[in-house]
């Protein structure tokens, strides 16, 4: 795709902040086009912005919304320093009802994903479908060195703040073929991520194996991840696909972790293709 689109303009909504244990009320996003509602789930190091090519693709047939998950932009933080996943997935419940969409197709991606996973099995009448890019699993399946030593990697990451993680981060996010464009973009979404938010985020993934709810899920469900993928490779993607009965694995060849950046008119034709 070789035309940028440019963003909506930044929302804010206040939610029933009891409903997830968030320290305040507001939330906010980025909203574009009408109809069937399509809402849009960033990954721990990102926010709506990156989301640009599906908002601006989607909109046409969908109303498209893309959140700030507590403790991004402008939303506010969830209370507990270690919150759990069902805690975000019901932060968008409730952006959800503030916004009057009572069910809609849901895309996330990294972290992302295992919150639209979340919220499709503890909400399953309000997630129509189910999408999940660069699928996490979260971490709890992991061998205890292991989950110790990436929450310490994400907790230097955190302190020492976005726009030096913006650059070294992008390296493990995206594959060998990436283009400036997909860099630069990379790099902007990262620096705005707060540490705070950041590491909650974290120690929700900590806590959480996708793997352990996943037959709950009845949303019709596509799973795609790029063959290049550091930070959750093909296998994790493998390993949910077999838990959610009916869904459909997509291996993306030369892509990293970021297909809706790196590979943005790949992405739009499987999410068109899902959407119908």
């Amino acid at each position: 795709m070789n035309v940028i689109p440019s963003l909506p303009e930044l929302g804010l909504v206040a939610v029933d902040p009891e409903r997830c244990g968030m320290e305040g009320p507001r939330m906010s996003y980025m909203e574009a086009g009408a109809g069937d509602p399509v809402l849009l789930l960033h990954g721990i190091g990102s926010n709506c912005t990156g989301w640009r090519y599906v908002l601006d693709a989607l909109r046409a047939r969908h109303r498209v919304v893309a959140w700030n998950a507590p403790g991004y932009y402008l939303s506010e933080n969830l209370r507990d320093a270690a919150p759990s996943n069902w805690q975000y997935a019901d932060a968008l419940a409730a952006i959800m009802d503030a916004l009057g969409i009572a069910s809609a197709h849901v895309v996330g991606s990294s972290f992302g994903s295992l919150v639209g996973a979340s919220f499709a099995s503890r909400h399953s009448d309000r997630a129509r479908s189910l999408v999940l890019l660069g699928v996490s699993r979260g971490q709890k399946w992991l061998a205890a060195e292991e989950r110790a030593r990436r929450l310490a990697a994400r907790d230097e990451a955190a302190r020492m703040g976005g726009v030096a993680m913006s650059e070294q981060r992008w390296r493990v996010l995206l594959g060998p073929n990436a283009s400036k464009t997909a860099i630069r973009l990379t790099k902007e979404v990262l620096m705005a991520t707060h540490p705070r938010g950041l590491m909650q985020s974290a120690r929700a993934s900590d806590g959480t194996d996708l793997c352990e709810f996943a037959s709950s899920i009845r949303a019709k469900t596509l799973l795609a991840t790029g063959s290049e993928d550091k930070v959750n490779p093909p296998d994790i993607a493998r390993a949910v696909a077999a838990k959610i009965p009916g869904s459909r694995f997509v291996e993306l060849p030369g892509v990293g972790h970021l297909p809706k950046l790196e590979a943005p008119d790949t992405t739009i034709s499987l999410l068109q293709e899902h959407l119908k």
